[in-house]
């Protein structure tokens, strides 16, 4: 009985251990929509890796350079990017997230499906985005 409790009680804490490491990550990931919003180019700055690259709805590409350049020439356009629902998986040093956004704009709203990889820093509990 003392070993079936004793078991329990590691098996308990490595999967209250791997959802907070999961929850930092999807904390990180609603604090780079509010720095977008924000249009905090420092804290992107630091967030995304400088290989940091995605796919727009729309079919154009952008890099870390000139998705920041957007972000600043957009300034005060967007109202909100709310995360509505997401996932993460974890894999060593390597994080897996996919969800949904709401963007708010000034002048119209969408839904963007997404998949994001993230690399983790030397720091712990930090993140570098390089979006898939």
């Amino acid at each position: 009985m003392r070993y079936s409790l004793t078991a329990f009680l590691l098996l308990f804490t490595v999967s209250l251990l791997a959802q907070s490491q999961e929850q930092v990550l999807l904390d990180f990931e609603k604090n780079i929509e509010n720095a977008v919003v924000n249009t905090d180019i420092s804290f992107l700055q630091s967030a995304y890796a400088d290989d940091f690259k995605f796919k727009h709805g729309t079919g154009n590409r952008s890099t870390k350079e000139s998705w920041l350049k957007d972000v600043v020439d957009n300034k005060g356009k967007f109202l909100s990017r709310k995360v509505d629902a997401s996932e993460a998986e974890l894999h060593d040093n390597i994080g897996i997230t996919e969800g949904t956004i709401t963007v708010t704009r000034a002048d119209r709203s969408y839904t963007i499906r997404y998949v994001r990889a993230y690399r983790k820093k030397e720091i712990p509990g930090s993140y570098l985005c390089t979006e898939l």
